[in-house]
């Protein structure tokens, strides 16, 4: 870990020049897209504005500390991955409810956490520099640091009384560790709790104990989570895991995927794992808000800015917090893109009519059924705004991907309908699953949803299995696997006999009706016009399994 991690170079008018990784940091980069940001503009890889004083960012889901020196014709950006790790791990142990103090080899006091000052009522800035044995009045033999100093063995959980400097009488229960690097000891961590912390810390494990034996947890929301996206596949399960992660940080988004494929739900998932799952999620379509309202909807009005109009906000303002999901964000005029971004860059806004900026904390979701890559080769979607809204992308893999998800999905939906009307559960025959496996899902998952929603409307109210005959016809009409090799099947180039031939012939057809019927033998056999064992018998001599 050093004290700079990256440098990036830039030219006159803040474009990228050079990336240098140092470090472990050559590794992590080297199969990035990092060094595609090179002849890109600086905020483009920050995914903020430059402060002259310096600050925090993201990049490729890790942390910096940024410095930026101005030079002549350019700049220099210094960013340091370890120094943001440290503000990271004392903002940690402060939050700690044992007393934490490090003192160097030699015993000299180095850190405490807050705990440890209100446990001992001292400040850390008068202890800082200082050697135990002037903070406290204790014998060597019984001082849980000077022991681990002296052994540089662990000690664990031992009881010491002691005297501060002010004359204050303490028992406390102590454990403590060596420092070392490399084999050499530096110094030793001591961790420390009186009756109080320990009363406190059993108070917390009852707390959670009483929680996870509480049946009456509620979602205190209705947004869609991870666990309602059904799925077996391996596809959806990776997808799933990536957005997982993205959720944790605020990078924009961009779900990308054919229609049908549940985006919103996604988009709703992410948000509801993400730590502003507490905050508003503002979805909105963007194909369906008229060019002349655009401005207005997503930054809101003032009263008096136009005849009729009133205080009201936009979706910025309703979303300041959380999230705002950008549906169908391919339908966006240009100029409206330019003025989107400038919200997105700044971070701030001014309703329509308004003298007064609003700030505006929000993170974008978009979602697009087109590619905005080909978009943007055709001068429709502003490149800038593309690598604003495009940080992180995930994509959603077409239900024809993930055949393997549709027979649970296709269960799922018809459970959901068998609840809403009140009507005993529905199973899905084989030859069902069979014709839902074989269609190919133009529509997606929206589709399935709704030739199950017609299959179960069609379907007789006795009923207890959902047979082929009550899909739609388009769906019923779907080729079978046999019936499809019968069609590349040339009898011109077949070189067997008129017997093999036939069996061939024979096998095809009764499988197609076997299959069309459910696998039921009975009503198969009844269709080709013979007895239910000579069926049988057929279908074992030809290898046909009854299923």
């Amino acid at each position: 870990m050093g004290i700079v991690d990256l440098i990036v170079e830039m030219d006159s008018t803040r474009c990228i020049k050079e990336v240098l990784c140092i470090g472990k940091f050559r590794k992590w980069f080297q199969d990035s897209t990092l060094f595609d940001y090179i002849g890109h503009d600086i905020e483009h890889l920050l995914n903020t504005s430059i402060k002259p004083e310096g600050g925090i960012v993201e990049i490729e889901n890790k942390f910096f500390k940024y410095q930026w020196v101005e030079k002549d014709g350019g700049g220099t950006i210094y960013l340091s991955h370890g120094t943001v790790l440290l503000d990271f791990y004392e903002q940690a142990i402060s939050h700690v409810s044992e007393g934490i103090q490090i003192f160097d080899r030699n015993g000299y006091f180095i850190y405490s956490n807050p705990a440890s000052e209100k446990l001992e009522n001292y400040r850390k800035e008068d202890f800082e520099g200082r050697h135990l044995l002037d903070l406290y009045d204790l014998e060597e033999e019984y001082s849980t640091v000077l022991t681990v100093l002296r052994t540089q063995k662990a000690i664990g959980n031992r009881c010491d009384r002691f005297k501060t400097s002010n004359g204050k009488s303490l028992t406390t229960i102590n454990s403590g560790y060596p420092l070392t690097i490399n084999d050499d000891l530096y110094g030793a961590v001591v961790f420390e709790s009186d009756f109080s912390i320990l009363k406190h810390i059993r108070n917390r494990t009852l707390n959670l104990e009483a929680y996870v034996e509480s049946r009456d947890c509620v979602n205190e929301d209705s947004l869609y989570v991870f666990d309602d996206i059904i799925h077996r596949s391996e596809s959806m399960k990776e997808t799933i895991h990536f957005a997982k992660k993205v959720s944790l940080t605020n990078s924009s988004i961009l779900i990308s995927g054919d229609t049908g494929t549940g985006k919103e739900l996604m988009a709703q998932s992410i948000h509801s794992f993400s730590p502003r799952r507490h905050r508003p999620f503002i979805d909105v379509n963007c194909s369906a808000i008229p060019g002349n309202l655009f401005e207005s909807m997503f930054f809101g009005t003032e009263k008096g800015a136009f005849t009729g109009s009133m205080n009201k906000k936009g979706f910025f303002e309703m979303a300041n917090g959380g999230t705002l999901f950008l549906d169908e964000i391919n339908s966006i005029s240009i100029e409206m893109q330019a003025k989107l971004l400038r919200v997105l860059q700044e971070r701030r806004f001014q309703r329509i009519g308004g003298n007064k900026y609003i700030k505006c904390d929000v993170r974008i979701i978009a979602a697009s059924n087109e590619d905005l890559l080909e978009l943007m080769e055709e001068k429709k979607i502003r490149r800038d705004f593309y690598y604003r809204i495009a940080t992180i992308k995930v994509e959603l893999p077409s239900l024809k991907e993930r055949k393997e998800d549709i027979p649970v999905l296709a269960q799922h939906f018809l459970n959901i309908l068998c609840r809403q009307y009140n009507r005993h559960n529905l199973t899905l025959s084989h030859g069902v699953i069979e014709k839902l496996v074989q269609y190919d899902w133009g529509g997606n998952i929206r589709e399935l949803q709704h030739v199950i929603e017609y299959a179960f409307n069609f379907a007789p109210e006795a009923s207890e299995v959902l047979q082929v005959a009550y899909l739609p016809k388009y769906i019923k009409s779907t080729d079978s696997v046999t019936h499809k090799k019968h069609k590349a099947y040339n009898i011109n180039s077949d070189t067997r006999t008129f017997k093999e031939r036939m069996e061939i012939l024979e096998k095809e057809l009764i499988s197609d009706v076997f299959m069309n019927n459910d696998c039921n033998v009975t009503h198969s056999a009844k269709i080709l016009g013979i007895s239910r064992q000579s069926l049988q018998y057929r279908m074992r001599k030809l290898g046909i399994k009854i299923k």
